[in-house]
């Protein structure tokens, strides 16, 4: 996998870009397979997990008015990215690892091989620069939903204001935590582009043996993305300290 990382990202710049037309339509793809998922999963961690649990939460802290800001917060670091990293990853990278894999069963990147094509550069990088281009949307469109969704509930839910929901959510927002939202996002789509190209480049024993490559695409995936976000995280925090304090 390393391997072909590096191979990958020598390919992607080097010129003519022929890549960019597919990776266009493999963010497209990406877009349009994970966005209803996504919608229904952030729905509920914004109502369940933020809403409901972190409003009680704040009501024993007598600053149920003050949710904005912790819900979004919280959802910038934890929900939002956890269910938009594991649907991407469940759905967009086992659609990649069953393609792949399927051409492979069928001789086709063989047959691709001997025509002179590089399966490389004309299947994989198109592949892994659409999720890293599409990975930041998809993103800051379950940051949307979980933002919205408050703003919307917040009278009947929490017996909050809209008014100082949006105080408190104002106070909050630092354009640092939206760029380390963004990069974060970007590795996690080259992470799910990698990791299930190479499954399904290296996919054997018929119709089966891509049901495995599909199971061990997301298994990797899912434990490396929680690894990365608890990297990724530290790092982050611990470079810009100032961002751990409750501003709203």
């Amino acid at each position: 996998m390393g391997a072909l990382f590096v191979s990958s990202a020598r390919l992607a710049v080097r010129w003519p870009l022929i890549w960019w037309r597919d990776a266009v339509v493999e963010a497209s793809l990406a877009i349009r397979r994970c966005w209803f998922a996504l919608f229904i999963a952030s729905s509920a961690f914004a109502i369940a997990l933020i809403g409901v649990y972190g409003g009680n939460v704040l009501q024993l802290l007598g600053a149920r008015d003050r949710i904005g800001g912790p819900g979004y917060i919280a959802a910038i670091r934890e929900p939002s990215a956890w269910a938009t990293m594991m649907i991407f990853a469940g759905v967009a990278g086992s659609a990649i690892t069953a393609d792949l894999g399927a051409r492979r069963i069928r001789d086709e990147l063989d047959a691709l091989a001997v025509l002179g094509v590089d399966t490389i550069r004309a299947l994989v990088v198109p592949r892994i620069v659409g999720l890293a281009l599409i990975a930041p949307v998809l993103g800051m469109l379950s940051l949307a939903v979980t933002v919205g969704e408050l703003y919307l509930l917040a009278p009947a839910l929490l017996d909050v204001s809209r008014a100082s929901y949006i105080e408190s959510l104002s106070l909050a927002i630092y354009p640092v935590d939206l760029i380390a939202f963004f990069v974060k996002f970007a590795l996690v789509g080259v992470v799910v582009g990698v990791v299930s190209s190479y499954k399904g480049l290296t996919t054997g024993g018929g119709a089966e043996g891509v049901g495995r490559a599909v199971n061990s695409t997301v298994v990797i995936t899912f434990f490396t993305l929680w690894a990365l976000s608890v990297v990724f995280n530290t790092g982050y925090l611990s470079l810009f300290p100032d961002v751990t304090t409750q501003r709203g």
